[in-house]
C-alpha cells in the first residue's frame, strides 16, 4: 500500500514564510504567525540548494534569473501536468504519468532537477498507463513549495510563481507533459495521439491553474482567449482556443526552446527561429 498523502500547504504560505525569514523573523516567531508547528517551519526552511537542482518559488523570484531557469520551468510545467507527489519524507515520490516513449526524456528531468543518484522506476498503471516513479526527498520537498499535490485536482503552481520572461517554457512543458488533450494526449491515457500540429488547442487542469493559463497567454501572446468549462469529472477545467490563437501559442512555445520532448520534434522544425533570422511576416 502506498504511504498517505502528504498533509496540503498553500505554497502562498509557504513563500511568505521565506520572505518572513529574510526579513529577519525568527522560525518560532514564523511558526506563530502561520499557526503551523516550528517542525513544519523549519522543514519549509531548510535550504535544498545542496541536495536538489531545483529553485523554490522565493529562489527564483529575483529580477536576475539564473541560467537553467527556462529548463527548470519547462520542466515545472511538465510536471504540472503530469505529476503528483505522495508519501512523505525519505518516501517522497514524484509521480509522473507519461507517454510510453517518454521514458529517456525522464533521465534528462533527473539530470536537470535532481543532484545526486535518484531512484526512478517505471511501471503500468491499470488506470493512468505508463508511470515513472521518481523517489528523491529534496525534488518532492522543493515541488511542494511549488503546490504540487497529491492529485491534479488538488491544486497546483500558482500562476504568479513563474517569472513573465519564462511563460514559453512553462507552456511547453505543460503541453508536453498532459496526456489529456492533444497534441501530445488524446481520449484516454493509454494511445496519446501522434503530435502534429492541431486546428485547436485544449488545457486541461485544475480550475484556477487553467484560468491563469488563459488569462496570461492572452497578454503574452496577443490572443483573445477562451471560456473556461468543466472537463468532464474529477473537478478538473479545460479552455480552448481557436485555430488562429493555436498558431500564436505555438509559435511562442518553440520559436526558441529550452528543453522539448523528442515527440515534439515536428513543432520544432516548425516553428523554431534560428539566432540571428528575421521571421518573414508573409508566412
Amino acid at each position: 500500500m502506498f504511504p498517505r498523502p502528504r498533509p496540503r500547504y498553500d505554497p502562498k504560505t509557504i513563500y511568505r514564510i521565506h520572505a518572513d525569514r529574510e526579513a529577519g523573523n525568527s522560525a518560532a516567531d514564523i511558526a506563530v504567525k502561520h499557526d503551523l508547528p516550528a517542525i513544519t517551519v523549519q522543514g519549509f526552511l531548510r535550504s535544498s540548494g545542496k541536495t536538489c537542482a531545483l529553485l523554490s518559488p522565493y529562489e527564483l523570484r529575483g529580477a536576475e534569473l539564473p541560467p537553467n531557469a527556462a529548463v527548470q520551468v519547462y520542466w515545472l510545467g511538465y510536471i504540472a501536468a503530469s505529476g503528483r507527489v505522495f508519501g512523505q519524507n525519505n518516501l517522497s515520490t514524484l509521480i509522473l504519468a507519461i507517454h510510453p516513449d517518454d521514458a529517456p526524456h525522464i533521465q534528462t528531468l533527473l539530470a536537470d532537477l535532481v543532484i545526486g543518484h535518484p531512484r526512478c522506476e517505471f511501471a503500468e498503471s491499470s488506470l493512468d498507463g505508463r508511470q515513472a516513479y521518481v523517489r528523491d526527498r529534496s525534488l518532492a520537498e522543493v515541488l511542494l513549495q511549488w503546490g504540487v499535490g497529491a492529485a491534479a485536482e488538488d491544486g497546483s503552481i500558482p500562476i504568479e510563481f513563474i517569472p513573465p520572461a519564462l511563460w514559453p517554457d512553462f507552456i511547453r512543458g505543460y503541453l508536453e507533459g498532459s496526456r489529456r488533450c492533444p497534441p501530445f494526449g488524446g481520449q484516454g491515457t493509454r494511445a496519446p495521439r501522434v503530435p502534429g500540429v492541431p486546428r485547436t488547442l485544449t488545457l486541461v487542469g485544475n480550475r484556477p491553474l487553467v484560468e491563469g493559463l488563459s488569462r496570461e497567454l492572452q497578454s503574452a501572446c496577443g490572443i483573445t482567449g477562451g471560456a473556461v468549462a468543466p472537463s468532464g469529472g474529477g473537478g478538473l477545467s479545460q479552455v480552448t482556443f481557436s485555430p488562429s490563437d493555436t498558431t500564436r501559442i505555438l509559435e511562442a512555445a518553440y520559436r526558441s526552446p529550452s528543453r522539448t520532448s523528442p515527440r515534439a520534434a515536428k513543432f520544432v522544425k516548425k516553428f523554431l527561429r534560428p539566432a540571428g533570422r528575421r521571421r518573414n511576416p508573409s508566412k
